[in-house]
């Protein structure tokens, strides 16, 4: 599986590394909207199965970055992942089209047990 990760934070993606690590999925790495646009855009917005996808970045910030994902695929499984935990917020989130929504910080269990419900099959 080849998931975008997308955190305007280094040590997150280290995080997210080690998770994956011996794993045989593909990890992609960008630091903001901006970036995950012309990540996804790059391979027609067909290349990737999930983006992990944080709220708070600059450039271009996570809602603004889901309308655009949403604006041109509507298959692509996005899974927030930030530290915005107030219910307004993941509303509007899941509103807006994310598949799920997942609070900092986390465990290997609940990533993998939440992309594991979005894709329908059992993610290791």
């Amino acid at each position: 599986m080849k998931i975008l990760c997308v955190d305007d934070t280094k040590s997150v993606h280290a995080y997210l590394r080690s998770l994956f690590g011996g794993s045989a999925h593909e990890l992609v790495h960008v630091f903001d909207g901006q970036q995950a646009i012309d990540a996804l855009t790059a391979v027609g917005f067909k290349g990737f199965d999930m983006v992990l996808l944080d709220w708070e970045m600059p450039v271009k910030n996570g809602l603004q970055t889901m309308a655009e994902i949403r604006q041109n695929s509507a298959d692509i499984a996005v899974i927030m992942v930030t530290s915005k935990n107030d219910m307004n917020d993941i509303t509007k989130m899941l509103q807006a089209g994310a598949s799920e929504y997942i609070m900092k910080p986390f465990t290997k269990d609940i990533l993998f047990d939440k992309m594991s419900q979005v894709l329908g099959h059992e993610v290791k």
